[in-house]
């Protein structure tokens, strides 16, 4: 049913908002031997350099290739004042291996790209024996040996394959490095003993280095929800109804303002705690005892730019947070239950927080009354649920979970999403099916909570994983 009545989706709710990330930045050495030939490597550098421009990265190069292992510490330095998240080495031609590798060291820890131009019979009967293969081998044995962080490509700097792989490399790079600098907040805990959704602080603090920060309660929650002039309600209550098809049910019985209450209250607080994300226990506080689940607020947040889950789950939302981080565009992205179906496929769907970016472009979006059955009692319960008609279309779904040693796992995969008949309540529901075989999904499946975007992110979250030492699983081509 196409909505005529209601104003046209626009950027001021429907559309999912970039979460505020730069480019990434990229540090370039050229190293040569000061008796090798070192102007064609250069002219063939730059050629590369021009395609990682045009991928988004911002380069920082001087124009000249090194011949000192000062020179080459100098430039590191330089980078590092700058912050440049990837350090792209390249010996250009012939070099003592020391003259590079002993300069690194002043970035060990660091994401490193060692890049080396292979030999070509079309170059050397143009006169151009290079001779960087050669170094590059020496260097990728001895920086491994010697326990460097890096990847190493054996391509041409302009090659496709290459410039891709870089430019995921760095976007994986920057999303890392933003990791260690963002808090996410939780309110409450995990929900009704579901263990997927604990978690371990201070390894989440090891392996991403993000903090979390609990020192906001739902009792906070609950006086901030009671501070804000019935005028504010108003002005965004007329802007959800230029959107959205409301239920009378949910402004009589309070729902409504309550939801709205929330959301601004969750935003005070996020913007005051400068969170990046927010998880929040549902039950049984919001649902049974408040009479208002956070489904509406969350999902307005999401679409915002600040992403949600419900029920306290801290993995999801860091799934949630790196795959935003990861995509270039401003692509949807939905959190929710995964149900493996009899016939195929899944069923994607929640008790109500769904992103309104998520729905087919001009199709009606009703803002329902929350089922009773969610509540404690299964009787009394309140809240504003989303329902819609899921845009179809490939997307990268995946979760993050650990295991009992600390360890790790992303479980990914890219697929298609459609939509399907709501399974309960009018609750939105989607059906995905993925490319590599959904009884494999099925048997990898972490925990109940899913996240997808509509973009493919794959190789980005496999560099992501090799950065952070996260066991990908996943069998996409």
């Amino acid at each position: 049913m196409k909505r005529n009545k209601f104003k046209k989706m626009d950027n001021n709710f429907f559309q999912s908002k970039s979460i505020k990330i730069n480019n990434p930045k990229i540090g370039v050495i050229l190293a040569s031997h000061l008796r090798e030939p070192s102007n064609f490597s250069l002219k063939l550098l730059k050629k590369g350099l021009i395609l990682l421009k045009e991928k988004k990265l911002e380069v920082h190069f001087n124009d000249k290739p090194l011949i000192l292992d000062s020179e080459i510490r100098s430039e590191i330095n330089k980078f590092k004042k700058i912050d440049v998240d990837v350090f792209l080495i390249v010996p250009g031609n012939w070099i003592e291996p020391p003259v590079l590798s002993h300069p690194l060291e002043e970035i060990r820890d660091e994401n490193i790209i060692l890049l080396g131009f292979p030999e070509s019979l079309k170059l050397i009967k143009e006169g151009h024996f290079l001779g960087s293969n050669s170094a590059f081998t020496v260097l990728r044995n001895s920086l491994s040996q010697m326990g460097f962080k890096f990847i190493s490509i054996q391509k041409f700097p302009y090659d496709t394959e290459a410039v891709n792989e870089i430019a995921d490399f760095s976007r994986a790079s920057l999303v890392s490095n933003k990791m260690r600098r963002i808090k996410i907040g939780l309110i409450g805990y995990c929900s009704m003993g579901i263990y997927t959704t604990c978690f371990d602080q201070q390894k989440i603090r090891k392996v991403f280095g993000t903090e979390i920060d609990c020192s906001a309660d739902t009792y906070i929650l609950y006086e901030k929800m009671k501070m804000h002039k019935k005028d504010k309600i108003i002005t965004i209550k007329n802007n959800l109804k230029e959107r959205c098809k409301i239920s009378d049910s949910i402004i009589k019985n309070g729902s409504l303002e309550k939801s709205l209450r929330m959301y601004i209250a969750l935003k005070e607080m996020i913007s005051k705690s400068n969170w990046e994300g927010v998880t929040v226990k549902c039950q049984h506080e919001l649902s049974t005892y408040l009479k208002c689940t956070a489904c509406l607020p969350l999902s307005m947040l999401t679409d915002e730019g600040i992403m949600c889950t419900d029920e306290g789950d801290v993995h999801a939302l860091l799934t949630m947070i790196i795959m935003k981080y990861l995509a270039e565009d401003s692509s949807p992205l939905y959190f929710g239950d995964m149900y493996k179906l009899d016939e195929g496929g899944f069923l994607l769907s929640h008790c109500g927080l769904s992103p309104h970016s998520c729905a087919e472009e001009g199709s009606t979006i009703s803002l329902l009354a929350q089922d009773p059955r969610i509540s404690k009692d299964g009787k009394n319960t309140g809240g504003v649920i989303s329902s819609y008609k899921f845009k179809e279309g490939p997307v990268t779904i995946g979760r993050i979970e650990n295991d009992r040693k600390g360890t790790y796992y992303f479980h990914f995969s890219k697929g298609y999403i459609r939509p399907e008949i709501s399974a309960y309540n009018n609750f939105s529901t989607a059906f995905f099916t993925t490319k590599s075989g959904d009884q494999m999904f099925a048997s990898n499946q972490l925990a109940n909570h899913y996240v997808f975007i509509y973009e493919d992110i794959k190789n980005r979250i496999l560099e992501f994983c090799k950065i952070n030492n996260l066991r990908a699983i996943t069998n996409n081509n």
